[in-house]
Parts: structure tokens; C-alpha cells; sequence
């Protein structure tokens, strides 16, 4: 156990590079963040450095409420040299996953990979760069790594390596220093810009850039032993965060035709959609993670444009409140590629206010006197689309 448990936080509405407070962190005190999707706290982390050790513990709450606790060493040239991690659920969830510990020893270009527990415990060796960055897992964006890529940088390396622990080889990772206070990046394909202050201590990060789109914050720590205990007792309860985007099916019967439509639902999380979520003047993939499919077992004609039985996939564009529905023939595709060539048509939509916000996107088939209607909700909006049976 480290010499801390857990950092509550105090949440801060700002959206700003500094919080709202007159806190202002000392260089030996510990770094303590707080990460937000929308108004719903997902990750609580605190980590300090005495000498050439870095002890942190990192809550998350996605999918469900784990602890993972580590210990980080750095050698003469201020690189990691060794991490080990210990990852586990709050008692408070006894159908929680099972405790998982890994290490990582690097020894000149040799990174040694022990894990214990979990579906893939073992031994691996693997050769790595001098200055890798052993990290928590592709899924935990630890801050105490994005300050180690930042401090790398800052020491004139050119670019970083990230190592996990599953005994792939290291993965380069695009970073760049845009400014003295400034620094991005790529943790595993997700984009970050962060900011530093004079001491060189990562302030807080953007995921903007990012499909997960949480901000991260540095902000004053206090002692809260029961955090991770009651979000875990919450995920117990069925009232935990879960899955951010959960994948959805839509299925119906429309004139004859078998319709389907495979998407995710982001939820609004007190978030701006409308030129926020969804952004002003670029694609959308119409939901989260995988592009959407659309599925017909007839040929239908959707907004005057014809299509054949099969399978599609819908992406959108909206600007200024107009809503456009495009269909592309690719396919099994990821929701960050699209291929405009591609694409088949696109429909404007038409656009209905709704009395009652909607929290998690929603896209419907309801029929119509004409055939049907494709029916997208998200806030306090209705785009609708109409179809017919050829």
C-alpha cells in the first residue's frame, strides 16, 4: 500500500487552464487530479516524487471502480528504470475483477515484463529505446506519465516510446513541446494537449481531440479514504458509470422490409452536443467508437435517393442547425474512418425541438404514411429523415 490511500478532489466547473481557487501548489506537495466527462468524474489520481521514486494510486470508475496503486523508479539520466503496479476492486464490490500485479524492470535495451494474475499472467522480454516510458495500460492515461513525457521532452528527447505490460513491444508515441508550458501527447491514438507550470509539473490536459473527450485538472488534494469504497458500492448497486458509450440495436419492420441499425450512445453528461459533442462543419460518425451500420433487407429509397438491399453505414454533418444524414457504402470500419469517396448521398434533415432533454443519443425507425422514418434524438432535438420500400 502506498504511504497515501486515495486523493479526494475538489471538482472545479472551470474550463480554463488554472481552477477557480486561490490554490496555488508547492513543488513538493503531491500532484493530485481529478478527470471529468462532462459533469461525471471517471478518474481520481495523486503521485508524488521524493528523489528518484514516483509512488502514485489512480482511481477509475470505467467500467467499473478498480484501484491501481504503483511505484516508479528512475535512474541517473531521469528515465524509468522499473514500475511496478498493483490493480484491485474496492471490497465494497465483491463481484469485482480479481487483483492483478505487474512489473517492469528495464535494463540497458531490455525491458523484463512479469505479471501475476488476470488473463495473461507470465514472464516476457522484450528489447526497447533508451528513455522508454513503461506505462498503467493502454486504457489508463496516468498523468504521472503524461509529466514523464513531458519532462523527457523538456531534457531535449526528441520523441518517447510508451511500454505496457501485456509484452508487446514499446509503441512510439507522437509528442511534441509546442510551447515553454505546453506539451502534447498520443497515448495509444488518443490525442492530449496538457500545460505545465514553472516547475514543470503537468497543471492539467485536454481530450478534446480525443473520442473519450475528458478534461483533466490539478487540484488541491485532501484525504478521502471512502472515494474509490463508494463508487465501487455504486457499481455493485448497478449505478456506476459503466460503459461511456454503450452499444445499441435498433430493429424494425417497415412495408415488408427487415431494418437495423448497430450505433453507441454517448450520453450528454451535462455537456454542449449540438456544436460541442457534435462538432460544427466536420463528419460525424453518428454515435461513438464504431461507425454506424445500417442495414436493409430491401431496396429503399431514403430522402429521394436509392439504395439496395445490404448493409451501410450512416455518418452526419451539422452546421448552424443543419443537419445532413450521409450514407457511405464502406463497411466494419471504426468511427474515426471515414472515407468521403465513399460516400453515396447525404439528406438534410428535418429538425424538431423536443420538450424534454434526451440524455443518451437515440436513433429510431418509426413508420410513417409514406413508408418510414429514420429518427435521430440527442437533447433537445429531433432530426428525422423520410424512407419508402422500392
Amino acid at each position: 500500500m502506498n504511504r497515501f490511500l486515495f486523493l479526494a478532489v475538489l471538482l472545479m466547473a472551470s474550463t480554463g487552464c488554472q481552477t477557480e481557487s486561490e490554490w496555488t501548489p508547492t513543488a513538493d506537495e503531491p500532484r493530485a487530479f481529478v478527470s471529468t466527462l462532462g459533469t461525471d468524474t471517471v478518474t481520481v489520481e495523486v503521485f508524488v516524487k521524493v528523489g528518484n521514486v514516483i509512488e502514485g494510486t489512480l482511481v477509475e470508475r470505467i467500467q467499473n471502480t478498480h484501484i491501481i496503486e504503483y511505484r516508479a523508479e528512475l535512474n541517473d539520466s531521469g528515465h524509468i528504470s522499473s514500475l511496478t503496479t498493483a490493480r484491485r476492486t474496492p471490497s465494497t464490490n465483491p463481484e469485482g475483477a480479481a487483483p492483478v500485479e505487474t512489473s517492469i524492470t528495464i535494463d540497458g535495451d531490455q525491458a523484463t515484463i512479469v505479471r501475476e494474475g488476470g488473463q495473461n499472467p507470465g514472464e516476457s522480454t522484450v528489447t526497447v529505446p533508451a528513455g522508454v516510458i513503461p506505462t498503467l495500460g493502454r486504457n489508463s492515461s496516468a498523468m504521472f506519465v503524461f509529466e514523464q513525457v513531458s519532462r523527457q521532452l523538456t531534457d531535449g528527447s526528441e520523441g518517447v516510446m510508451l511500454l505496457t505490460s501485456n509484452g508487446s513491444d514499446a509503441r512510439q508515441n507522437n509528442s511534441q513541446r509546442y510551447t515553454a508550458d505546453s506539451v502534447s501527447m498520443d497515448y495509444f491514438g488518443q490525442p492530449r494537449v496538457g500545460w505545465t507550470n514553472d516547475d514543470g509539473h503537468i497543471m492539467g490536459a485536454s481530450g478534446a481531440a480525443t473520442t473519450g473527450k475528458a478534461e483533466v485538472r490539478r487540484v488541491e488534494p485532501f484525504l478521502v479514504g471512502e472515494m474509490a469504497d463508494r463508487w465501487a458500492a455504486m457499481d455493485a448497486a448497478g449505478e456506476g458509470i459503466g460503459v461511456p458509450s454503450p452499444a445499441a440495436t435498433t430493429v424494425a419492420t417497415v412495408g415488408g422490409a427487415d431494418l437495423e441499425v448497430r450505433y453507441s450512445q454517448p450520453a450528454k453528461r451535462g455537456r454542449d452536443i449540438w456544436g460541442g459533442l457534435v462538432p460544427k462543419g466536420e463528419v460525424w460518425r453518428t454515435g461513438a467508437n464504431a461507425a454506424t451500420h445500417f442495414s436493409t433487407s430491401s431496396a429503399l429509397s431514403i430522402g429521394g435517393n436509392d439504395i439496395e438491399a445490404g448493409t451501410y453505414t450512416l455518418w452526419s454533418l451539422w452546421q448552424d442547425g443543419s443537419y445532413s444524414l450521409i450514407v457511405n457504402e464502406q463497411t466494419n470500419q471504426w468511427g474515426t474512418a471515414h472515407d468521403a469517396a465513399r460516400d453515396m448521398f447525404s439528406v438534410e434533415m428535418n429538425m424538431e425541438d423536443l420538450e424534454a432533454s434526451v440524455e443518451r443519443f437515440t436513433i429510431s425507425i418509426e413508420e410513417s404514411d409514406g413508408g418510414g422514418l429514420i429518427v435521430l434524438e440527442w437533447d433537445t432535438t429531433r432530426y428525422t429523415t423520410d424512407f419508402s420500400i422500392r
